[in-house]
This record gives C-alpha cells, structure tokens and sequence, in this order.
C-alpha cells in the first residue's frame, strides 16, 4: 500500500490536477491519495472559522462571498 500526499499550489489548479492524477494512475499497486485544501483556502477557512466562534456571521459571510467572487 502507497499512501501519497498533495496539497496547496500542487492542486491549485485543473492542469496541476491531472498531472497529478496521471502520475498516481501510473503508480503500480494499492494506494491512498491524500488531497489538501486547494493554495489559499485553508487561510481563508480559518478566518470563516474564527469568525463563526465568535459570532460574526455576517464577517463570516463577507469572507465566503469574498472567496467565492475571486475563485
């Protein structure tokens, strides 16, 4: 069993994706594949994330359609 990781810029893009997908298909054997959030989402899920705890939905709400314009 193979377990290989990818994350952040390696995923951040479709071209990126499928090189990475070709390069695990071409892998002989069993494996796992572990996939990151894609470059910038974690940050941006940790302020949404901070902003809940301390009940400022509508911050939290900013930042998602902030994400969500600029993607």
């Amino acid at each position: 069993m193979l377990v290989v990781k990818f994350g952040g810029t390696s995923v951040g893009k479709p071209e990126r994706m499928k090189k990475i997908a070709n390069l695990v298909m071409g892998m002989p054997g069993k494996k796992i594949v572990v996939l990151s959030a894609l470059s910038g989402t974690t940050n941006t899920l940790v302020r949404i994330g901070d902003h809940l705890v301390a009940q400022q939905h509508t911050a939290a709400e900013q930042e998602i359609s902030k994400k969500l314009v600029n993607d």
